[in-house]
């Protein structure tokens, strides 16, 4: 009784199932209702198949069948159709019929009703120049959302899909292998399952993604998936796409382009924004001032072309203006004035 072997076609569940109806009927003994919770626990198909036989119990037109299949315990004598009083069949009728209820009501409120439920999310997160949110999302997934950014999320029972419309989010996505957690960026999608990952765009269409955590499926947002088996297996599915994976980095524009390995320290950096800080490693003055430029209105005037490729390195605080142009002027030998209260030109110092 304990070594009830595993069936995978339509016809073997339902055949089981009618073998869990018949043992039900004559009760069940203490090590069956494990066998059964643990049968019950594998597959949605095998409680729904569980239903399905109970309510088949009060249609006459199979009950002889099921019963010459699955015999009760008690020895009893077949009754001849022709010689079985009217009185005796509505009995026998009605006590199945009972007993198909009991086990739907049993099966229902057991299994169906503490399956997941998940109901159905649509909402969307923003957040202005300088801010930034952390928010938990419905089904456990932390998201973090970065300065002048926006998100619409759409959340369903077999789906998480994510658009980032535009800024920068990071996603560490709560594990749920029946409902991958997708997030489309300009013609790309971002697939994962239980991982951690960070996008930017850096253009109208393209986005710099890091993946901090497990592996994730970069592809075309407007091809068909049928499955998303490439996320389990070694190696994806050529046409869904490119897996990428934790410590990696990479463009994204259609294709996966500048890919390349990253240190945890390069990790760090990257994602300092989270802690309220920048890092910079040697950029050029430009691409310094066009980042600081998304956690503020000020906007700078580089009076002095010269000072453009000027190299930059250091921490600097999110939205700290008055760090940064000090900075500048001790350690870059960069002056500043300040023109308007949102504007500030800056020009080579004089020896």
């Amino acid at each position: 009784m304990n070594n009830i072997r595993q069936f995978s076609s339509k016809e073997d569940i339902q055949e089981q199932a009618c073998l869990w109806i018949s043992r039900l009927d004559r009760g069940l003994k203490s090590d069956e209702k494990e066998v059964l919770d643990d049968w019950l626990s594998e597959s949605n198909a095998h409680r729904q198949a569980l239903l399905d036989a109970a309510s088949l119990w009060d249609d006459m037109s199979v009950l002889n069948e099921l019963s010459g299949l699955f015999p009760q315990p008690t020895a009893r004598q077949p009754l001849k159709k022709h010689s079985l009083p009217k009185t005796a069949v509505w009995g026998i009728a009605a006590t199945f019929l009972v007993m198909a209820i009991a086990v739907g009501v049993i099966v229902q409120r057991t299994w169906l009703d503490n399956a997941p439920e998940f109901a159905a999310v649509s909402q969307k997160v923003q957040t202005g120049v300088g801010e930034q949110k952390n928010v938990t999302l419905a089904d456990g997934s932390q998201l973090h959302l970065n300065t002048n950014s926006t998100v619409t999320i759409d959340f369903t029972s077999t789906a998480r899909n994510i658009v980032l419309l535009k800024g920068e989010a990071h996603f560490e996505v709560a594990h749920d292998k029946t409902r991958p957690f997708s997030v489309t960026a300009g013609n790309n999608t971002v697939t994962a399952v239980g991982t951690a990952f960070n996008m930017q765009y850096v253009d109208d269409n393209a986005f710099e993604l890091v993946v901090t955590d497990g592996k994730v499926l970069v592809k075309d947002r407007f091809k068909s998936s049928s499955s998303n088996e490439s996320l389990f297996g070694k190696r994806p599915v050529s046409e869904e796409g490119l897996l990428m994976f934790a410590g990696e980095k990479a463009t994204v524009l259609g294709k996966v382009e500048a890919r390349e390995s990253m240190s945890q320290d390069d990790i760090d950096d990257d994602l300092a924004w989270q802690q309220g800080m920048i890092v910079f490693k040697g950029e050029p003055l430009d691409a310094v001032l066009a980042e600081i430029g998304r956690y503020t209105p000020v906007r700078f005037h580089i009076s002095d072309d010269s000072l453009r490729k000027r190299r930059v390195a250091g921490y600097f605080k999110v939205g700290d203006i008055d760090g940064l142009l000090s900075a500048l002027k001790s350690s870059f030998n960069i002056n500043y004035q300040r023109v308007t209260e949102t504007t500030i030109e800056l020009s080579t110092a004089k020896s």
